[in-house]
């Protein structure tokens, strides 16, 4: 098979992810073009990553990618998807695919109505780790899940793996919270480690989501959480059957018995690279694409990166554009929490609950 083929705009941090994912995995991946901003920008990132840059359109045409990859910043991520549908290419959208309702609205259309091709790269629920508690729940062992306590990841991430571990799709939810100033020790950057004992103050936002269902979440995280070593991301979920802290499960087994067992994970030292992960010696992970010095979050983007591809070729969504909007929508109603009060919200009617309600309407009504 020939390798995937995919240029991306943009030329940040979240740019080389990309590049490295080609870099490891040449067999599969080809970063064909990598378009920058300027000159200076093309010329280090081209010594740096090894892959073609340029700061012209035309050279990314002519490269002839199978799909391009838009991974500019939040503020302009959704005037670069359009753009670039609009001149034909099917585009694989960093996150969020938009900071409001409107814009949201707009991307719903211009892939329902007129024939855009949009995926979205929300990686989390494909991360090894988050990927084996995923496929644990969906074994049955803790029942019914019926509550979420996660503090790993903020606002669009967090409503995209609350509603993978719960199972709640589009359901209607209501959210209740409040953002609090928490003083913490600056401990490192994304470009350095910081040693000076400096204390700042951060933000730290607890929002209780209630859905329809009547299960719930409580969504808690400090604006520090992903870099910070002093700093763990946690979560507990529930069922109806028992429960999973960190990478312990507690549950019942055939006979109503309450059993305690761990979830097995091996990681290279090295690369960080998950090798393995295993419950009660039933595998519920090996990496993808044979070990290859990937870690989690370049394997997720990797598998998207796949999903893209096989998108483009028959039309099979990897991260349906409902989900996508719907966890971005979400993420937006938890960013209007605010520290001054309580706040409370709920959804209201979106096109995208309207479309796949009335699609499966009408398959039904159809089948009869």
């Amino acid at each position: 098979m020939k390798p995937i083929r995919y240029a991306v705009i943009g030329s940040g941090w979240r740019a080389e992810f990309y590049a490295r994912i080609a870099q490891k995995l040449p067999d599969q991946f080809n970063l064909c073009m990598l378009l920058c901003r300027t000159e200076e920008k093309a010329a280090r990132l081209r010594q740096e990553l090894a892959v073609p840059t340029s700061t012209r359109e035309e050279d990314v045409i002519s490269s002839r990618p199978d799909f391009l990859v838009s991974a500019v910043s939040k503020v302009n991520m959704t005037d670069t998807v359009i753009y670039w549908m609009k001149k034909g290419f099917p585009v694989l959208s960093e996150t969020p695919a938009g900071l409001d309702f409107s814009r949201l609205e707009e991307l719903w259309a211009l892939t329902q109505k007129s024939g855009c091709r949009m995926q979205v790269a929300e990686q989390y629920w494909l991360y090894p780790s988050w990927d084996a508690k995923i496929r644990l729940l969906q074994s049955g062992i803790l029942g019914d899940p019926v509550s979420v306590h996660l503090s790993a990841m903020h606002d669009y991430h967090a409503a995209s793996m609350i509603r993978h571990l719960l199972g709640t799709g589009l359901e209607e939810v209501q959210l209740t919270g409040k953002t609090f100033s928490l003083p913490v020790t600056d401990t490192r950057t994304r470009y350095a480690v910081l040693t000076d004992g400096a204390i700042s103050q951060k933000d730290e936002r607890h929002v209780i989501l209630e859905y329809e269902s009547r299960k719930t979440a409580f969504y808690d995280f400090l604006s520090d959480q992903y870099r910070s070593p002093i700093r763990n991301r946690t979560a507990t979920i529930r069922g109806t059957r028992g429960e999973i802290i960190g990478d312990t499960v507690y549950y019942l087994d055939g006979q109503n018995l309450a059993r305690q067992e761990t979830i097995q994970s091996r990681q290279d030292p090295a690369s960080g690279e998950i090798l393995s992960i295993t419950f009660n010696g039933e595998s519920l992970y090996t990496p993808v694409f044979g070990p290859c010095g990937l870690p989690e979050d370049e394997t997720a983007i990797a598998r998207l990166l796949l999903g893209m591809k096989e998108y483009v070729d028959t039309g099979r969504e990897i991260y349906p554009m409902a989900e996508a909007l719907e966890d971005a929508y979400i993420g937006s109603l938890m960013n209007q929490i605010s520290p001054e009060k309580w706040y409370s919200s709920a959804t209201e009617p979106r096109p995208w609950k309207a479309g796949i309600l009335q699609k499966s309407t009408t398959m039904h009504t159809g089948g009869q």
